[in-house]
C-alpha cells in the first residue's frame, strides 16, 4: 500500500472535526448522530430500500437516504420533508454533514484503512454562520447565498451555510482540485493529467449511475 498524502489525511481529519463542531442549526451531538447514520448507511451490506424511512427523526432519514440512495431523492420528496417541518437550512446542513463524512469513510474503505472514528463533540448551541443574504434559486431546491443562479447548481448548493461551503472546498482541494485550479484544463498533481482525471471520474460516475 502506498503512502497517503499528508494534505489528504489532514483534510479528512479536519472534515470529521468539522462534523463534531456546532453548526448553523444543529448542535455537535446532533451533527455526530447524523454523521453516524450516514456512515452506517454507506457501509451497510443490507441497506433499507429507498422508499423506507428507517428512523423516527426526519434528519436521520434524510441523512440515510443521502448517504445510500442519493439518486432516488426528488424535489417532491424534499418538499414533503420541508412540509413536515424541517427548515430548508437544516436540510442544507444535513447535506453538508453527509458530504463531510461519507468521502472520508469511502476513502478509508477503498484504501484498506480502518474506518476512522469521530472526534468528541464540542459543547454549545448551534452557532454556525449563515450567509448575509439568502435568495431562492431556480438551479437548486434550497435557498442559497444571494445573488442566486450565478453559478452552477452543484457549486452554489451549500452557499447558504458558509461553514459547510468551506469544508466542501477544503475536501475538494485535497481530493480533487481547488476552485481556482478547475479553470486550468492542464492542471495536475504530477500524477494523472487533468483529462485522465476527468475520464476516470466520468467513467466511475457512469458505472455508479450518478444522477448528477
Amino acid at each position: 500500500m502506498g503512502t497517503v498524502r499528508a494534505d489528504l489525511t489532514a483534510a479528512h481529519a479536519s472534515s470529521l472535526q468539522h462534523v463534531a463542531t456546532p453548526g448553523a442549526t444543529f448542535t455537535a451531538e446532533q451533527r455526530l448522530r447524523i454523521a453516524a447514520v450516514a456512515r452506517d448507511a454507506y457501509l451497510a451490506t443490507d441497506p433499507s430500500p429507498p422508499w423506507v424511512r428507517p428512523f423516527a427523526e426526519p434528519a436521520l432519514d434524510v441523512a440515510y437516504r443521502l448517504a445510500r440512495h442519493a439518486g432516488t431523492i426528488t424535489e417532491h420528496w424534499y418538499e414533503q420533508i420541508i412540509t413536515e417541518g424541517m427548515h430548508p437550512l437544516e436540510w442544507v446542513e444535513i447535506v453538508g454533514i453527509v458530504i463531510a463524512t461519507v468521502p472520508v469513510v469511502a476513502f478509508a474503505r477503498a484504501a484498506g484503512l480502518p474506518i476512522p472514528g469521530f472526534p468528541s463533540p464540542e459543547p454549545g448551541k448551534p452557532r454556525g454562520r449563515v450567509a448575509d443574504e439568502l435568495a431562492p434559486a431556480t438551479l437548486n431546491w434550497v435557498p442559497v447565498a444571494a445573488p442566486a443562479d450565478k453559478a452552477a447548481s452543484v457549486v452554489q448548493a451549500l452557499s447558504a451555510l458558509p461553514d459547510e461551503w468551506d469544508n466542501l472546498w477544503d475536501l475538494a482541494a485535497a481530493q480533487y482540485m481547488s476552485d481556482a485550479q478547475m479553470a486550468d484544463p492542464l492542471w495536475n498533481r504530477g500524477t494523472l493529467s487533468r483529462p485522465q482525471m476527468e475520464l476516470t471520474a466520468g467513467r466511475i460516475s457512469r458505472i455508479r449511475e450518478c444522477f448528477f
